[in-house]
């Protein structure tokens, strides 16, 4: 069985502010194979780090990202840190060689800029678009750069992942991302039946070897060596 790709959820802010260029640093000096970035756009349409809607929790400005304009948000410092809010090019170009992008699209029309900026990289061979929205996910497949395209939702009932499965399939995803609660072996085959690669973001939940064992593709932690340690030792 494949070692499932280690993919450090927000820049892994249990060690660093989320969304951040020390949190990209972290995460490989843990050994992950890959880092989880949220990418929302400013009010005159340039793409940045942000997780929230709104941008109080992480740097005390109360307004949402996407009605602040780029000049503000570039002088916002992330809370507990000496590090302004990073711009979508600040976290590309430290993205180390060979290390996979998962980006998760906030802001839907978001998709347009990361598509320019992975192409102007050459970097769509190793980069994730990962879309809650369905709209998002056809817009990035509408790029047509080569890049993976992953659907998720947070549902822990059998069912409401099987229809939710189906419908990805159904709009041309090539990935989903469920709820750890729901991982095990025959839902992974489910999605593999289908030609969808699957992953899952643990939470705080255990690392059990049912669900380590169960095929995932991507393993996303708030704690990449742990998890790495946990999955070679299952596998």
């Amino acid at each position: 069985m494949a070692r499932p790709l280690i993919i450090a959820h927000r820049t892994a802010p249990a060690f660093a502010p989320e969304n951040s260029l020390e949190g990209i640093r972290v995460t490989f000096e843990q050994g992950a194979d890959g880092v989880e970035i949220d990418v929302r756009m400013s009010l005159d349409q340039r793409p940045f780090l942000m997780h929230d809607n709104f941008m109080a929790r992480t740097t005390g400005w109360p307004l949402p990202l996407e009605l602040t304009p780029s000049f503000h948000i570039r002088t916002r410092r992330l809370r507990g840190s000496a590090e302004r809010v990073p711009s979508l090019a600040q976290a590309l170009d430290a993205l180390p060689d060979e290390k996979i992008l998962a980006a998760d699209i906030k802001t839907p029309w978001a998709v347009m800029a990361l598509a320019r900026a992975v192409k102007r990289r050459r970097i769509a061979d190793r980069t994730l678009v990962w879309c809650s929205s369905a709209l998002a996910v056809k817009c990035a497949l509408g790029r047509n750069l080569g890049w993976e395209v992953a659907h998720y939702k947070d549902f822990d009932d059998a069912g409401d992942n099987r229809s939710f499965i189906a419908n990805a399939r159904r709009i041309g995803a090539h990935a989903v991302s469920l709820d750890w609660r729901a991982i095990d072996a025959d839902i992974v085959a489910f999605c593999h039946e289908r030609n969808l690669r699957i992953y899952s973001w643990h939470k705080e939940y255990d690392l059990t070897p049912a669900k380590l064992t169960a095929g995932l593709d991507g393993l996303i932690t708030d704690y990449p060596a742990k998890a790495r340690e946990a999955v070679e030792r299952e596998l």
